[in-house]
Parts: structure tokens; C-alpha cells; sequence
């Protein structure tokens, strides 16, 4: 009888210890989610911005890009800290700067300081999904963090979903400024919630696992293993070319092209673009598990390449394309878009234990940029073609616009030549050298 007593006291605090476990980590997902919402606002606001700034649509593009500059210098000093400084400070802190970004951002009156509110944001956001993961590898067992990492990432895309069709409805009826405050006002009421309920770790922790023991490399030494290696190159390349197309047309300039290049109502333009992330979101977890399940990572990336090229070339290139067919190939895209995920996976598997986080560091700071880079390109081009047109966005060209977007089928065909220079991990990591 004792023992039977014993088990059920042991099996409480276990489900105790989760319910506790998801709460925390719920909280730092939900700064990830409200982050992504925060990144992706300026697609649905650019005829205000425009207006209210006078800027082209290259100037528009550095804008939206303006939130990469810090987001990709801090990633590896984001890893570093968060094994080092608490993270309920981090996030709360990180959390207030955010809004502190937004309210920046919805009272600047010229361009540049909407760039530094942007800036801000990028700069806090950069501390999201790190943070989320450090925490899950402190209060959950191991073989839950396949599953939490794809939680995870399927919350920021459901945040970029929520940043368009309800961001939109909310910058036709309150304003841009307003909006962008507002949004403030949620980062408040979060950084209150993560100061008050996360914790780093359980009183008797179990499940951390103590990276600080196993590395044996120096930092910049990790560094140089990581950089020396052609595949790390190859795979991060290939996530940051399969990733361009979202990165433009979900994060900049695809809800202007689809109202004003192909007729639909803003609300229309701004659902289809969400689209992208809740086929996203859902692509995200299922590919990786179907990746786990076959035992090899390259065909799902060599399928998402190939349907990245022809969902992206369908959206900017096929006549005649009413709202039902846009929203299914929005949708198509963001649910094949998941290969970078897979190249998640596979950075850390082209690696030893010792320096895995500065690979996936690495990775996403290298598949971030080249989106952020891609911005204000596409926008160079239609500005190229679109003349003076280009300072009112509801006068460009359906050709115009796809001038410029014309590029992006190209990063996904260049994505699909870089698979195949991978070689296949079948899912296994790599020993450590005895």
C-alpha cells in the first residue's frame, strides 16, 4: 500500500512539474508569437507608410529590413547569454524594449526613426525562440524537444498570421499609429506575465542539460569548427534561399502586390498573405516528423525547393488569378515552404554535440539574411521599372511588381541546386571524438 501510495504522490508532482513546465514555456513561445505578429505589421500598413513618409519602394524595403541589422548580429550573443543571465530577466526586459520599439515606431514622423523603432523590435526579437528552446531543455524531458521546437516555430508563423488580416482590420479602423500602440500595450501586459511566472529552471532540476560541462571548445574555437565546415555553408544557404520568397512576399512587399498588383480587397490581400504562415505553421511540425519517420532529411528538402519554385512563379506569374486560387497558393507555399526547418534539423547533425547551438545560430542568422537582403532588392527593381510611380504604391503595375518579385522563383531553384550538394545525415548526429 505504501508503494502504490508513493507512485500516485510521484505521478502528481511529475504532472505538476509539466503543468508548471508548459505554463513557462507558453510564456516565452507567447513572446515569440506576439514578436513575429511585430515584425511582419509594416506589410499591411505600407500605403500609410507610404504616405505618411514618402518613400519609394526600396526605401520601403530597407525599412522591413531595417528589423534584420540587430536581429542577425545578435543571434550567437544571444546563445551565449542565455546560458549565462537569467532568462526571466531577459524576456521581461527584452519584452519592454519591444514595446518601447513600437511606441517609437507609431510616433516617428520621418523615416529614419521608424527604422530605429524597427531596430528595437529586431533587436528584442532576436532573444524569442532561443530563450523558448533554452527553457524547454530546462523543465521537459528530452525527447520532448523535437516536438517543442516545432511548437514553437508553428507559434511565430501563427504570430506573422496574426500580423496580417487582424492587424489589418485594426490599422483600417484605429490607424497605423494607434495600431502600432496598442501593439505596445500587449508587450507591457506580457513583460508583467513573464516577470511574475517564468522561472530558469525547477527547484531540483532533472531535465537541463548541462551544455557548460560538455564543451570543450572555446568559443571563437567553435566558432572557426562550425565557419570551416562546406556543408554548414551549403545547408545555411539553402534555408536562407528557400526562405527568400516568404521573406518578401509574406514580410514585405506581397500584401501590396496581391491589393494593388492583382485587385484584391486589402482585408483579401492581407488573409492570403497569413495564409503563408498557417500553411507554415502546420508544414513546419508535420515535415519534420514525416523527416524523422523515413530517416532522411534530404527528400523533404529537395520537394520543398521544387514546390517553392512552382508556388511562388504560379503566385507572381500565372493570368487571371481570382481570390480562392491565391488563397490555396499562398497556402501551398507556406505549408512547402518547411524544408528550413528541416535544415534546422540537419545543422545539427553535420556537427558535434560541442557546438551545435552555434550551428543552428549560424544557420538562422545566415536564413535570415539573405531574406533581408532580398527586400530592398525586389524593391530596387520595381522602383527601376515603376519610375515615380513607385512613391504611390496604388498606381504600380501588375508588371511592375512582377519585375521585381521575378527573382524569387530564382532563390528557390538555386535552393534546389544546393540540396543536392548536401550530403545525407539520415538523421543521425554526429559522435564525438573520443
Amino acid at each position: 500500500m505504501r508503494i502504490s501510495s508513493n507512485s500516485v504522490v510521484g505521478q502528481s508532482r511529475l504532472q505538476n512539474k509539466l503543468s508548471v513546465a508548459w505554463l513557462i514555456w507558453g510564456l516565452a513561445a507567447a513572446f515569440y508569437f506576439f514578436d513575429y505578429m511585430a515584425r511582419v505589421t509594416p506589410s499591411v500598413m505600407h500605403r500609410y507608410l507610404q504616405l505618411d513618409f514618402g518613400m519609394n519602394e526600396v526605401q520601403f524595403g530597407i525599412l522591413t529590413a531595417s528589423f534584420y541589422v540587430p536581429y542577425v548580429l545578435m543571434q550567437i550573443p544571444v546563445g551565449l547569454m542565455v546560458d549565462r543571465i537569467s532568462i526571466r530577466w531577459l524576456l521581461t526586459l527584452m519584452s519592454l524594449l519591444t514595446a518601447f520599439g513600437c511606441c517609437v515606431f507609431g510616433l516617428a514622423d520621418h523615416l529614419e526613426m521608424a527604422s530605429v523603432g524597427r531596430m528595437l523590435i529586431g533587436f528584442s526579437a532576436a532573444f524569442a525562440m532561443i530563450s523558448a528552446l533554452r527553457l524547454a531543455t530546462s523543465w521537459f524531458p528530452p525527447n520532448m524537444l523535437g516536438l517543442l521546437a516545432g511548437l514553437t516555430q508553428a507559434l511565430g508563423m501563427l504570430g506573422a498570421a496574426t500580423g496580417q488580416a487582424p492587424v489589418s482590420f485594426l490599422v483600417e479602423n484605429i490607424g497605423w499609429r494607434q495600431s502600432m500602440l496598442a501593439i505596445a500595450l500587449l508587450f507591457i501586459v506580457l513583460a508583467a506575465l513573464l516577470y511574475q511566472y517564468i522561472r530558469d529552471k525547477p527547484t531540483t532540476q532533472v531535465y537541463d542539460i548541462k551544455t557548460q560541462q560538455e564543451v570543450g571548445l572555446s568559443l571563437f574555437s567553435g566558432v572557426r569548427t562550425v565557419l570551416s565546415n562546406r556543408q554548414t555553408w551549403i545547408n545555411a544557404l539553402y534555408a536562407g534561399f528557400l526562405f527568400g520568397p516568404t521573406a518578401v512576399i509574406g514580410e514585405s512587399i506581397g500584401a501590396a502586390y496581391l491589393q494593388y498588383g492583382r485587385g484584391l480587397h486589402a482585408h483579401a490581400a492581407a488573409f492570403s498573405i497569413g495564409l503563408i504562415f498557417i500553411g507554415w505553421s502546420i508544414g513546419g511540425p508535420l515535415s519534420g516528423w514525416l523527416s524523422d519517420r523515413m530517416g532522411r532529411r534530404k527528400p523533404i528538402m529537395i520537394v520543398s525547393a521544387a514546390c517553392g519554385f512552382v508556388f511562388s512563379s504560379l503566385i507572381i506569374f500565372y493570368p487571371g488569378l481570382n481570390q480562392t486560387m491565391l488563397y490555396a497558393l499562398c497556402f501551398l507555399l507556406g505549408f512547402t515552404n518547411t524544408g528550413v526547418a528541416i535544415a534546422y534539423a540537419l545543422s545539427t547533425e553535420l556537427h558535434q554535440r560541442v557546438v551545435i547551438g552555434t550551428a543552428i545560430a549560424f544557420t538562422n542568422m545566415t536564413s535570415i539574411l539573405v531574406g533581408a537582403v532580398l527586400q530592398p532588392i525586389v524593391g530596387k527593381l520595381v522602383d527601376h521599372v515603376a519610375g515615380t510611380q513607385a512613391y504611390h504604391v496604388e498606381n504600380i503595375l501588375l508588371s511592375d511588381f512582377q519585375f521585381g518579385l521575378k527573382i524569387l522563383p530564382a532563390c528557390s531553384l538555386i535552393a534546389l541546386m544546393l540540396v543536392f550538394m548536401l550530403k545525407e545525415t539520415y538523421c543521425n548526429p554526429l559522435k564525438n571524438e573520443a
